[in-house]
Order: C-alpha cells, then structure tokens, then sequence
C-alpha cells in the first residue's frame, strides 16, 4: 500500500473542515499539491491532529477570478475575505491579478 501524501493546513481551519465547512483549499503554484482526484491524502496541523481527505476536484484560476462561490467553498463569507487571507498567507510573494491559484476541492472522510 502505497503512503498517502501530506497536505499541510493552519491550525484555524481545522475545526470548519472537520465541518464540512471549508470543503476547498488555494495555492499559489510554488506551494500547489501533486494530488489527483479522487486521491485520499492527509490533512495535518501543527497542534498534531490529523484529517483523512478525498480530492475531488482540482484546478487553477486567476486571483481576480476568485469569487463568492470560492469564498463560501473555503469558509469564507465573500471573495474579497478569501482573497485577503490568501494575501496574507503569501504575504512574501508578489500577487497581481493575474496570478495563478490552484484549487483543490475535498471531503472530510
């Protein structure tokens, strides 16, 4: 049996996947995940914890492409919360509209 890959996640989101909240993650192309779909793979955290996943669906768009229907996937309540927390978390990179995100969606097994 092969090993299943590590997807790393922050701490906050782990509850809302837990959830079925956030059922969708984004990254930038250096960060993006060598996932197919329906692959299983697993969710870590750094206090430890751990989540079974199946991707369901990947793909890329623009960062001025995100919208509310990206928001709601990942938790979020509207494009632009989404895309500042993106901004945030690639704080070090210079993102223009035209950036590529790569999405995964998922389920929480």
């Amino acid at each position: 049996m092969s090993m299943l890959k590590l997807v790393k996640f922050k701490q906050e989101f782990y509850e809302s996947i837990l959830n079925g909240v956030k059922t969708q993650t984004m990254r930038m192309p250096m960060k993006r995940l060598d996932v197919e779909e329906e692959e299983e793979v697993i969710a870590v955290f750094p206090d430890g914890e751990d989540l079974l996943l199946r991707i369901i669906k990947k793909g890329y768009k623009a960062f001025k492409s995100i919208n509310d229907d990206d928001a709601k996937l990942e938790g979020f309540s509207s494009a632009s919360e989404l895309k500042e927390c993106l901004l945030d978390i690639y704080k070090d990179y210079l993102i223009d509209e035209h950036s590529r995100f790569y999405y995964y969606r998922f389920e929480c097994l």
